[in-house]
């Protein structure tokens, strides 16, 4: 037997076959896989930094669109309160016109009335002086 321990090896410059043979690590193939295992890594950190990005744009549309809604109910409700002030400007218009148009017949009237009382007045003063003219005669020597 070749391979017991009390015999002793038949060659001694031979290696032993009991030896196991040595393996070589495949450096080059680990290499590959550790910089695999980097990319991938750094291209889940990259993916996950975008996402973020992704979430916190997606919140500031959803607070502008928030934003715009409200400042175009803003505009709805102003608009509608010009219409109303716009309106109640008119109407106002509308009422001074009138009471102007009012107040120009009024005064007319009543300028009109002054006139005719101003005439009978003046016709009862003429008839009074000429009544006192007609006495002043008559009692004069």
């Amino acid at each position: 037997m070749a391979g017991s321990p009390d015999q002793p090896p038949a060659d001694p410059g031979a290696a032993p076959a009991s030896t196991p043979p040595q393996h070589h690590r495949p450096w080059g193939w680990i290499a590959v896989c550790v910089l695999l295992v980097l990319v991938a890594g750094g291209l889940a950190i990259w993916a996950l930094g975008l996402q973020s990005d992704l979430d916190d744009q997606r919140d500031q549309t959803a607070q502008a669109q928030q934003q715009a809604e409200q400042a175009s109910n803003e505009v709805e409700s102003l608009s509608g309160q010009i219409d109303e002030i716009s309106q109640a400007v008119s109407d106002a218009g509308s009422q001074l016109s009138q009471a102007g148009a009012d107040a120009q017949e009024t005064a007319q009237t009543t300028l009109d009335g002054l006139g005719a009382k101003l005439e009978s007045v003046k016709g009862q003063v003429e008839k009074a002086i000429a009544a006192a003219g007609g006495t002043e005669q008559d009692t004069a020597p």
